[in-house]
């Protein structure tokens, strides 16, 4: 378990501190959960009432509010984001290093590196190439030519599929499976047939998957994940899409083969991206919205209908049905006060 002081702490994260420097400080929780060995946040008058009553052993503030609270803080102008900082200080690793389990199979071709950590009944394939430091959960299967960068973390139960190359401190959570073959099939004679796949799964550094995330090989070409990329759990990603670095996707989004989205750019959760789909730099989808066209300049867009009541929604549901023949019959009135305008002007 990581032990930092408040000084120490303070220091690490660019903040000014108040109270007993010398506070261990073991992990971090919301002000309403925190205990004496927990830093917490503060940015929000809402939580004025959580601030009053936290059991927090430090919080961190900004400075407009430090008159609100007289335990131990750090002043800093960002309480949230420094949160998320303070957290990469304080966090124990997603799978600790417990070298190669005896149950793992290995085969002789793999290359391994320095301080690997393979968990039980892992399975590794020919030519894989693990770098230093990385880590492969229990159960999870690389397949041949895999290649993963220094310091990446494989999580429980994933599948990395033939030929996948994955950069340095990629973190890939339980249950993904990267690198399946491609949903292209075509109708020949009354049935289905399998298209192919000469492309394979790129994962640049940095990336992040959340758990039950799949992602198609490339059919074409390869499909391709930028820097610093972060996916939620349960996203289906396409053959051939392409995603920018920086951008994030929350959990449950479909995105369609060949899409392809640029960098910087939020995917709120459940929506959906039709293949062929681009979407330029620095664009915001809200949750549950579906992208059925390219967007070539940045901003918010969203797309979808509130929630109502049952039978409002109904009743509103039935005149969306009927609005082509709303809009004739107001096509048609504006056609008779035109004329009836006409008319008047005539006469005067």
């Amino acid at each position: 378990m990581t032990l930092l002081t408040l000084a120490q702490l303070a220091e690490k994260l660019g903040g000014v501190w108040h109270g007993n420097a010398e506070h261990a400080i073991f992990s971090f929780a919301s002000l309403a959960r925190a205990t004496p060995k927990d830093i917490a946040y503060y940015d929000n008058l809402l939580l004025r009432g959580a601030l009053e009553r936290t059991s927090a052993g430090a919080v961190l503030l900004k400075s407009e509010h430090k008159a609100l609270y007289q335990g131990n803080c750090i002043i800093v102008s960002n309480p949230l984001q420094t949160m998320m900082q303070a957290t990469q200080f304080l966090s124990k690793p997603t799978i600790l290093y417990h070298g190669i389990d005896p149950t793992a199979q290995i085969h002789p071709s793999a290359q391994i590196g320095e301080g690997v950590s393979i968990g039980a009944y892992s399975v590794i394939h020919a030519e894989v190439r693990l770098a230093d430091h990385v880590v492969v959960g229990a159960n999870t299967v690389i397949e041949s030519s895999v290649v993963i960068g220094k310091e990446s973390q494989i999580g429980h139960d994933v599948v990395l599929h033939s030929g996948c190359q994955l950069g340095a401190q990629v973190v890939i959570d339980s249950g993904c499976i990267i690198g399946a073959f491609p949903f292209n099939y075509l109708k020949q004679q009354g049935h289905w047939q399998q298209g192919f796949s000469v492309g394979t799964v790129i994962i640049a550094d940095k990336v992040r998957l959340g758990a039950n995330t799949v992602i198609d090989r490339g059919s074409l070409s390869d499909t391709y994940l930028g820097e610093g990329v972060c996916i939620d759990n349960l996203v289906q990603i396409a053959h051939d899409v392409l995603i920018g670095k920086n951008t994030i996707i929350a959990g449950c989004t479909a995105i369609g083969a060949y899409a392809q989205i640029g960098e910087d750019c939020i995917i709120g959760g459940a929506s959906s991206i039709a293949a062929y789909v681009y979407l330029t730099d620095d664009v915001v989808i809200t949750g549950m919205s579906t992208v059925s066209k390219s967007l070539a300049k940045s901003g918010i867009y969203s797309s979808g209908t509130l929630v109502h009541e049952h039978q409002r929604w109904r009743r509103n549901a039935a005149r969306f049905r009927r609005l082509d023949d709303y809009i004739e019959k107001l096509n048609a009135l504006e056609k008779k006060l035109n004329l009836i305008d006409a008319v008047e002007s005539s006469e005067d």
